[in-house]
């Protein structure tokens, strides 16, 4: 059989069209990220917060160079001109005097204090950050997760609902079951539908917040890696409620930060108290007149004889006091916020579990049984539609409870200190 040249050029053109389509969709089709927690947390030192906090301790270090520098002399210079009596030529004369402060030795003790206080503070808000961040990001990593759960338990639920939606169609036109029966089917089957697109929009939006937390490149699709049944231990039964917390919160960044601050204060005041004492100074000079040259030197002493600096050291005084309540105020805040934390975990842990050992898998059976009996002809199908609801609020209530089980898990650890694995 001959086969035409006009036809092999049109066989040609629809295989290059179709390769070409392909690459084409290759290319538009947007990039999967799988990630592990392990990797975020590879990828948290380069936040933005974080490298804003880094500069902060710089700066910090900068301020306890500046504070233990020693002040520069003053150097003064006068040039003139001078005659002994009128009708004289002038001569020249000039004065030169050094004067070095010596206040310094008295005052750099408390100054030094303070900025090391300060940028222990920057370390300890530095710290915070990093642990902020983390706490962000797994709280994103887990909602991720969850809602990728989500969409599955949707997607599966939408399978059935559209067989069962056939099933009960196949029954009206055998007539077993009344027209209003695939009428109620296939609203149910639309409303399961709507559903699932509402999942997968969070989901879309999820991966969207996540991606731009971690820098991933623009239309990259971030899909989270994790067991989400896999529930943490519970927590100490000692910790929180009437227990002693004092050994998991007393080297905590946020009360360290308060702590590094009270230290400031105190050195405030002792800056303060030390203004009192005399300011010394040391002068050197030297001079030229006409017919005579002078050297010498001196002392210049700052007496305090009105000004004993009262002001101040109250104005210390009380800023420290107030410093020292903040302190433990937010020592006392940050305890209680144990306390919640240990009774939020406890609690999603034990609905965790509850939904999951005993009514998800009765809901799962009630609504099987349920679906053949009325294949069976021996049940209604809103009896049917009302089990598979009560199946979906079920495994809804429990990814919700597995996902904020794992997001207290979180917040505990970071709030005693423990590093998240």
């Amino acid at each position: 059989m001959r086969i035409k040249h006009e036809h092999v050029l049109a066989a040609g053109f629809v295989l290059l069209c179709a390769i070409t389509a392909g690459a084409e969709n290759t290319m538009l089709e947007p990039a999967v990220i799988e990630i592990t927690w392990p990797r975020i947390t590879d990828l948290v030192d380069g936040h933005p917060l974080l490298a804003a906090g880094e500069q902060g301790i710089l700066a910090a270090r900068g301020a306890v160079t500046d504070a233990g520098a020693r002040p520069n002399p003053t150097l003064e210079a006068a040039l003139g001109r001078v005659r002994e009596r009128p009708g004289e030529p002038f001569g020249r004369q000039w004065d030169l005097s050094l004067t070095l402060p010596l206040d310094w030795l008295s005052r750099r003790s408390p100054r030094v204090d303070a900025a090391r206080a300060d940028l222990d503070a920057a370390a300890a808000e530095h710290e915070t950050i990093r642990r902020d961040v983390l706490l962000e990001l797994r709280t994103q990593f887990w909602n991720l997760v969850h809602d990728q759960r989500q969409v599955a338990v949707v997607e599966v639920l939408a399978r059935e609902t559209a067989n069962l939606a056939s099933a009960v169609g196949r029954r009206v036109e055998a007539g077993e079951a009344r027209p209003v029966e695939g009428t109620q089917a296939e609203i149910e089957r639309e409303l399961v539908d709507s559903d699932l697109a509402a999942a997968r929009t969070a989901l879309a939006s999820r991966q969207a917040q996540l991606a731009f937390w971690l820098g991933a490149p623009p239309g990259s699709t971030i899909v989270a890696v994790a067991d989400l049944e896999a529930l943490p231990d519970p927590p100490d039964p000692d910790l929180g409620f009437g227990g002693d917390i004092s050994g998991n919160i007393g080297g905590q960044p946020t009360l360290l930060v308060e702590a590094a601050r009270v230290r400031a204060l105190a050195a405030e005041l002792s800056g303060e108290r030390r203004e009192r004492l005399p300011a010394f100074s040391l002068l050197a000079f030297t001079s030229r007149e006409l017919d005579q040259r002078a050297q010498g030197g001196g002392i210049a002493i700052d007496l305090p004889l009105w000004d004993w600096n009262s002001g101040g050291i109250a104005r210390a005084q009380a800023r420290l006091a107030a410093g020292r309540s903040l302190q433990e105020a937010r020592r006392r805040a940050f305890a209680a916020e144990i306390v919640a934390a240990v009774a939020a975990f406890r609690t999603s842990l034990e609905t965790a579990s509850r939904l999951a050992d005993n009514v998800v898998p009765r809901s799962a059976s009630a609504a099987s049984v349920i679906e053949k009996t009325y294949l069976l002809g021996e049940a209604s199908l809103l009896e049917v539609i009302d089990a598979r609801r009560t199946l979906l609020a079920s495994r809804r209530q429990l990814l919700d409870a597995l996902a904020q089980a794992q997001i207290d898990h979180c917040r505990l650890r970071a709030l005693i200190g423990e590093e998240l694995p």
